[in-house]
């Protein structure tokens, strides 16, 4: 059976164009999965995908990302026979980027236990091999959004959408009784072919080096916990480790747990290199990493007519550095103006968007583009207006999830402002910081059908306005 799953909540700006620019509403981001072998239909993929794919070993299957899909995975249970005959059939499926990787310690399949519990690793929730095929239209158009919502990686952008087989080696699978066919090459993350034993446990290294100069750098790797709190997000510490002269840094025995890999180097911008769940099963990771020079950027924030703006948070979204990567960093690229309106920042060197924020305030559109370093800039914004709407259930009965949503007239576009998110307690949903312009409003049962959807509402705020909207549900 197939079946789509809340994974969590997203800002939404349309198209997520935006959505540093204002306070948005929430919605669901959904990611399509289920249990089980029976044959899928192809949605697309590459010559050779479906047979792969439908395989009878196949427990659970899902796909995405959250953000516009085409991304498949097939979770796999069976022994060296049977990943040999998938492998056969792997290294003729039409595509120029196959990878096949070897790992220490059992799978855990990601469908079967969506939420990490331990209580669920077990039995159920194993897996011996997993394999990931793209649909080829979707990777086409998820590869040209911005940096910050771009899952694709550039190194792929040359031979197109890669297709990936992850073997692991600790369950049902031998892997000296596995016949791998030639033409395939074997990426082999395994301990001991990194000169590691099962005693070292959890081992990550990597090695830092100059973006612009390609030359090795002495920096310090930190280790931080992902902890979510309410609202966000913290990062202690839980390990760190430092280069050698030649940028190298090896971790032997990491924790187990949700983290992410963060390397500092004096005179560099620091950046996040990686993010890792890991369980308490030996293995080896590595996490190369690319540090830029710092560049200033600075500029003045003003009003509609030409006052400075005091608080306005700065921040910097789908920073790039020279050679194309997307470079995050772990302090988010927040800045805030002055008194006096202006601002100072530090970015890589490279290309970024600015987008600002100011409760009552907003700068319609995408963030403003620009290359890096650069001084003196000045941008303005205007009064925003804000919108309240109001589900009357008066004589019927209220779903425990009411949505309301927001579009632009004409229609969905990168850069207009739209979102949608559930009612609170008193049967209001409240969209803040909207940009002057018009608007359909409308509401319906989350879960819910078209059917249950109600009559559009037409509304066009002027700047600094607020205006109050009244649904009556179906």
């Amino acid at each position: 059976m197939t079946v789509r799953t809340r994974l969590g909540t997203w800002l939404v700006l349309l198209l997520c164009a935006a959505m540093a620019a204002v306070v948005a509403p929430q919605a669901f981001a959904l990611i399509m999965g289920g249990e089980g072998n029976s044959p899928l239909n192809d949605p697309g993929w590459p010559k050779g995908a479906a047979v792969i794919f439908n395989t009878k070993s196949r427990i659970a299957y899902w796909e995405g990302p959250p953000l516009g899909g085409g991304q498949w995975h097939a979770e796999c249970r069976g022994d060296a026979k049977a990943i040999s005959a998938v492998l056969a059939d792997f290294a003729k499926l039409d595509v120029k980027s196959k990878r096949v990787v070897v790992h220490d310690g059992v799978g855990q399949s990601f469908w079967l236990n969506l939420n990490k519990e331990a209580g669920k690793r077990g039995d159920a929730a194993k897996m011996d091999w997993s394999f990931m095929v793209w649909q080829p239209a979707s990777w086409e158009q998820l590869r040209k959004l911005p940096a910050d919502l771009n899952p694709i990686d550039p190194a792929d952008a040359k031979n197109g959408p890669p297709s990936q087989i992850d073997v692991y080696t600790g369950g049902n699978i031998k892997w000296a009784d596995v016949t791998v066919p030639k033409e395939l090459k074997i990426g082999d993350q395994r301990l001991e072919a990194h000169g590691f034993k099962v005693a070292d446990g959890i081992v990550l290294e990597g090695k830092v080096t100059d973006l612009a100069t390609k030359k090795p750098v002495v920096a310090k790797m930190r280790l931080q916990r992902v902890d979510p709190q309410k609202g966000g997000y913290e990062y202690p510490n839980a390990a760190e480790a430092a280069t050698d002269k030649e940028g190298r840094w090896v971790l032997k025995n990491a924790p187990a747990g949700w983290h992410r890999v963060v390397i500092e180097a004096i005179g560099y911008v620091p950046r996040v290199a990686g993010y890792v769940r890991l369980d308490d099963q030996p293995q080896w990771q590595t996490h190369d990493c690319g540090l830029a020079r710092a560049a200033v950027v600075s500029g003045l924030i003003k009003d509609d007519s030409g006052k400075p703006l005091a608080g306005v948070d700065v921040r910097f979204g789908d920073v790039t550095t020279e050679s194309g990567g997307r470079y995050q960093s772990p302090n988010d690229y927040k800045f805030k103006t002055g008194a006096d309106g202006r601002f100072r920042a530090e970015v890589p060197v490279g290309k970024a968007a600015i987008w600002l924020h100011l409760p009552g305030y907003i700068r319609p559109g995408l963030g403003e583009q620009i290359t890096t370093p650069k001084e003196n800039i000045e941008l303005s914004m205007m009064k925003s207006a804000r919108i309240v709407v109001t589900v009357d259930f008066t004589g019927k009965e209220r779903p425990s999830e009411y949505i309301v949503s927001m579009t632009p007239e004409g229609g969905e576009k990168i850069g207009s402002y739209g979102g949608s998110g559930n009612i609170n307690a008193k049967n209001q949903m409240t969209f803040e910081s909207v940009p002057p312009g018009k608007y359909m409003v409308h509401g319906r049962p989350n879960p819910g059908s078209d059917k249950q959807q109600t009559e559009p509402i037409a509304i066009d705020p002027k700047s600094g306005q607020a205006i109050e909207v009244r649904l009556v549900p179906k």
